[in-house]
């Protein structure tokens, strides 16, 4: 800062010096013109200083001078006894605003001319410097003024170097406190939080995205928590049941037709876990151009078999419009056969599954008792059963469908049908 200052300096005093002596002359003039004597008939007819104002032109008459003239271009005062024009080569006219380099007895100095009205007369005030002086206030303010900044910067340095370290330390002490909250962080102790306290207001911001980023890691640990141990609970009944049969000995037919649909029920759930796990990570889907009526069709031919036993009738309904979705066509299959499934699992025999797709969204509508209103929001939660449901089930089907939109960017929604049934409908857009 200070090498900047001593060099901006140095550049204002080489190209604007002049600008500077100008100014300074001009002002110089107010002491003159506040001086002016006048006569009876309101001439000036002389220039009275104060003794301040008067010792430049005393002492250093041979290098500071003034004239002033009339409109005629008479001399009517002089800081000298030579009363002759400074500006010889112009007129009286040309003379106001003139400012240069004039050479008087052999020098150069520098010359002003002003004009005043006084008492309606005009009157040209020139002033002359020698460039002596300039020379003089260079030789005499250069080593004060290069000591001063040498003084002024080696200050300037020693102290922003100790405020800089201690403004550092008390920046980085909060900081320290920060990373040693960050390494007691684990998967034991995801409700740690780091403290905000005296945080710079720089830091605050990521300190407070990293808090956020921890909630979410708690409670995505805590529902992954409750998902397995949800699990275990479902599991656990059939599997027991299973190996009580077998330790007992199938006893006939109803016995080894129980124990198959245990361990269809188990094998469903075991599918729809393998389904959810892998549905869980977007990231690890493979995305591409979709026809969902293609997809449709394939999931209601795998299910005709199952609907004919249960004497229902399956209905693929489309629109006109060729649609077309970026998806994972795996995904997609599992999302429709999830809906379709459990509206045979609750439609009464002799009734109609119908599957509509355009091109905003598709929906699966059943006739069965349908879900009532305060229930339409958790049905996609996992493991979640209706009260007083004894249909055997796992309770992720729509948990799938749930994690298989979000995971797309679409939205699920359950609603009623026209015949009073069950309503779920996947817009493509949220």
């Amino acid at each position: 800062m200070a090498l900047l200052v001593a060099g901006i300096q140095a550049m204002l005093a080489e190209r604007f010096g002049h600008l500077v002596t100008r100014m300074s002359m001009q002002g110089q003039t107010e002491d003159i013109f506040d001086g002016f004597v006048l006569d009876a008939e309101r001439r000036v007819v002389g220039v009275e200083l104060e003794p301040a104002d008067s010792v430049g032109f005393d002492d250093f008459f041979a290098n500071l001078k003034y004239r002033v003239l009339d409109e005629t271009g008479r001399t009517v005062a002089s800081s000298e006894a030579d009363r002759r024009s400074m500006l010889a080569g112009r007129s009286i006219a040309e003379q106001p605003g003139f400012f240069g380099v004039v050479r008087l007895d052999g020098r150069d100095f520098f010359v002003g001319a002003w004009q005043r009205e006084v008492h309606g007369r005009p009157y040209v005030l020139q002033l002359a410097r020698s460039d002596r002086f300039e020379l003089l206030a260079r030789e005499a303010l250069s080593p004060a003024i290069t000591d001063t900044v040498l003084l002024l910067g080696t200050l300037s340095a020693l102290i922003f170097a100790l405020a800089g370290a201690l403004a550092v330390r008390s920046v980085l002490r909060p900081i320290g406190v920060v990373e040693s909250a960050a390494r007691n962080v684990g998967g034991r102790n995801l409700a740690a939080r780091l403290p905000e306290d005296r945080v710079p207001a720089e830091i605050l911001p990521l300190v407070r995205a990293f808090n956020g980023v921890l909630q979410r890691l708690e409670r995505s640990f805590q529902e992954q928590e409750r998902f397995i141990a949800n699990a275990a609970h479902e599991l656990k009944t059939p599997l027991a049941l299973a190996r009580a049969r077998v330790e007992a000995g199938l006893g006939g037919e109803l016995d080894r037709a129980g124990l198959l649909r245990d361990l269809d029920v188990m094998s469903r759930q075991v599918q729809q876990l393998l389904n959810l796990a892998q549905v869980a990570d977007p990231h690890a889907m493979r995305r591409g151009r979709v026809r969902p009526s293609d997809v449709a069709r394939d999931v209601l031919d795998h299910l005709v078999f199952r609907a004919h036993r249960s004497d229902i009738t399956l209905h693929l309904q489309e629109s006109d419009v060729d649609v077309m979705l970026e998806a994972d066509s795996g995904a997609l299959f599992v999302l429709i056969n999830n809906l379709v499934e459990n509206a045979l699992e609750f439609s009464p025999p002799g009734s109609v599954v119908t599957t509509r797709l355009d091109a905003e969204s598709l929906s699966v509508e059943d006739s069965g008792p349908g879900v009532p209103i305060e229930y339409r929001t958790q049905v996609f939660e996992r493991f979640w059963r209706a009260p007083g449901q004894v249909r055997p089930g796992s309770g992720l089907g729509l948990a799938v469908v749930r994690e298989i939109a979000v995971a797309h960017g679409w939205s699920v929604r359950c609603g009623e049908s026209a015949t009073g049934g069950a309503s779920f409908r996947v817009c493509w857009r949220p």
